[in-house]
């Protein structure tokens, strides 16, 4: 009697340890399941030469930001046009996010081996995001696997995102019903008014103004001041004016995909574009600037930009008061000279005469401080 109930025990024992057993492993395996992150498809041009400005490629900027941003949450490839190496435009290689991006070789082998347009399925990814740089203007407008892929992932519902100079590829992109795909959405782009500024030499060169097309397209075109962020939503449809609209723009892919977007302390330059903005708009910005913080030149740039095209005295005096701001830290000779030609124009007249004598302290020759000495204390 004994040994049959020790048998029964025996095999009892014996049952719940395996079932024991099995839950455990098959915790185990569930724990080692990895998370599937959503694909995002990065989207560049392939018409980029190396060393020939008139042959520009990707801007670098907007990339190294998209990757850093968005690679701790999703599963990232690049495609262009011709596959295979993506060439990229000039650009500072000291600024954080493009540091990281060249010593990441993961970033750096998806531009050394980017797959065809060609060969891509809507199927496979939950968002599209398009690069800009000048080359954009040139192949992905008219690139037809790439019309039919976001015209694929648009019936998908997928998230479709473009900055800077890559909303040209949304064009001609068009809906199942034959309409186009931006007819009567709410798109930015990089403005006519940045391309006149900051690319004056690609005007012959481009099939199109980007502005131009979009606005032809159908769509309702919106920007803010040159050098300024902008992120326009309408629907899974996003889309930012210019490289420093990256950062938003990135934020709005990762909301769309319920997806967190990164805590961290913003790029100096980002930092340099919200202060003028806040600037702009009543604001103060405290002083003095943090140039480890924010991007002194950036913001000088943003002032002396903004003074040669300025058409009315308010905007004159908003880039002189913007380029005061960093006098202090940004001292070259040719800021110091716009500077003090803009205090003369709004009638401050000390001020000009002490930029133009600090000018002269660095350029004993400078025939433009000398005539602006005569002219003011004359």
């Amino acid at each position: 009697m004994k040994s049959t109930l020790y048998k029964k025990a025996g095999l009892w024992l014996l049952a719940v340890m395996s079932l024991s057993s099995a839950s455990v492993c098959s915790g185990a395996l569930q724990a080692e399941e990895p998370v599937q992150k959503p694909k995002v498809l990065l989207i560049a041009s392939s018409y980029g030469v190396a060393d020939d400005p008139k042959k520009p490629g990707l801007e670098f900027d907007e990339y190294a930001m998209a990757y850093q941003l968005l690679s701790p949450q999703v599963q990232l490839e690049l495609a262009s046009p011709k596959g295979g190496k993506v060439e990229v435009g000039e650009y500072n290689k000291t600024k954080p996010y493009n540091a990281a991006a060249l010593a990441n070789p993961a970033a750096m082998q998806l531009l050394a081996g980017s797959k065809k347009l060609s060969e891509i399925k809507a199927n496979d990814y939950q968002a599209a995001l398009v690069l800009g740089g000048k080359g954009a203007m040139f192949d992905l407008a008219e690139h037809q696997p790439l019309q039919q892929l976001l015209a694929d992932m648009a019936q998908q519902q997928k998230v479709i995102a473009a900055v800077c100079h890559g909303p040209a590829a949304l064009i001609h992109v068009k809906n199942k019903d034959g309409s186009l795909l931006l007819q009567g959405k709410k798109v930015a782009g990089f403005s006519n008014q940045e391309e006149t500024m900051f690319a004056k030499e690609m005007l012959p060169l481009y099939p199109f103004l980007l502005q131009d097309g979009l606005t032809k397209a159908g769509a309702l075109y919106q920007q803010t001041g040159p050098m300024l962020p902008l992120v326009v939503q309408d629907g899974k449809l996003i889309t930012g004016q210019n490289p420093y609209s990256t950062p938003a723009l990135v934020d709005a892919i990762l909301a769309q995909l319920e997806l967190k977007t990164t805590q961290r302390e913003a790029y100096p330059d980002e930092q340099a574009v919200t202060l003028i903005q806040q600037f702009l708009v009543g604001q103060a910005v405290p002083q003095p600037l943090d140039e480890k913080l924010v991007d002194i030149q950036l913001m000088a740039a943003w002032g002396y930009y903004s003074l040669q095209f300025a058409n009315a005295e308010p905007e004159r005096q908003q880039a002189v008061q913007v380029m005061e701001m960093v006098s202090d830290s940004f001292t070259a000779p040719q800021f110091l000279m716009a500077l003090a030609q803009g205090q003369l124009q709004l009638g401050n007249t000390t001020r000009a005469v002490e930029l133009a004598k600090a000018v002269l302290k660095q350029q004993p020759d400078s025939k433009a401080a000398q005539e602006l000495l005569t002219k003011a204390q004359g």
